[in-house]
């Protein structure tokens, strides 16, 4: 499955003059194999990218060179090093983000039992990456923690608490460039309905996903806002509470929906500084 970002930076290409082509082939690539984790072959590279074997083979050897990239000798197939990894540590270890925040994570984890998860905006305001994600111990059966790069703006319900912080018209916008499309029988795809659900979890604070984006997961989220130094409010972030449907129902999962808006409430205040100065002007929907 193609990564998230590889469309955006192919308009770019077309576009934007100052794209390097190769750079943005290169992330492509970084961001596919982040999402595989048996490898993939030359071929199948190729394919996923639409590029010739030539082009691949040139950028692998040079990611491999600078460490991001090791190849199986054996059964001729690429995988990513941990660098990509300690690179996006050492970041988060930089702003604190993640030192003042995991303990209020860690609370609503223990508290409910379940699947605990942080997102936050990145610099610009458009887009959604997830950072941090606590297992609740209380439950024996626990959900699989895993998750791609990609969070579908429709159906997550992480995505969905963002997008409700926003001018209805922008967040609409959003979804459609990333593009319409069922993930399960219970995902919403009509315009209408998704702009009702995201006015809704607007007026109450959270934002829910029921089987919507994978059968047996139900979750809902809430966004955590913080205050600016130019002395405004933006949306920093949300926080999302999963749970396999066999064992939580909706209405059981809903009713965590003021613990975790309490939760968000937490974090938004002690939200690092740093943190927030960097992050670009962000509409609000209030």
């Amino acid at each position: 499955m193609r990564s998230v970002g590889a469309g955006e930076r192919r308009a770019a290409e077309r576009t934007g003059e100052d794209t390097i082509l190769a750079v943005a082939r290169a992330l492509d690539l970084i961001e596919l194999l982040s999402s595989s984790s048996d490898g993939m072959s030359l071929a199948e590279i190729s394919r996923e990218l639409e590029l010739n074997k030539a082009i691949i083979v040139r950028l692998l050897d040079t990611l491999e060179h600078a460490g991001y990239i090791w190849r199986d000798d054996r059964v001729q197939r690429f995988y990513l090093t941990y660098r990509v990894s300690n690179i996006g540590l050492r970041h988060l270890q930089t702003s604190r983000l993640l030192d003042q925040c995991a303990a209020v994570l860690k609370s609503l984890a223990e508290e409910s039992g379940e699947l605990v998860r942080l997102a936050v905006v990145e610099p610009g305001g458009d887009k959604l990456t997830w950072v941090h994600l606590v297992s609740g111990a209380k439950r024996t059966l626990q959900i699989d923690p895993n998750y791609s790069l990609e969070i579908s703006l429709h159906t997550h319900a992480i995505a969905k608490a963002w997008l409700s912080t926003m001018p209805i018209e922008r967040a609409m916008a959003l979804i459609a460039a990333q593009g319409i499309e069922a993930r399960t029988q219970h995902s919403k795809t009509d315009p209408a309905v998704i702009r009702e659900d995201l006015e809704q979890a607007a007026r109450r604070g959270f934002a829910g996903s029921f089987e919507e984006n994978e059968i047996g997961i139900s979750a809902i989220a809430a966004p955590i806002w913080a205050d600016t130094l130019q002395g405004g409010r933006e949306c920093v972030g949300a926080v999302s509470l999963a749970a396999p449907t066999n064992r939580t129902t909706r209405e059981d999962l809903e009713a965590w929906g003021p613990a975790l808006i309490r939760t968000t409430e937490q974090l938004g205040r002690i939200w690092p500084l740093e943190a927030r100065a960097r992050s670009g002007p962000f509409p609000q929907r209030f």
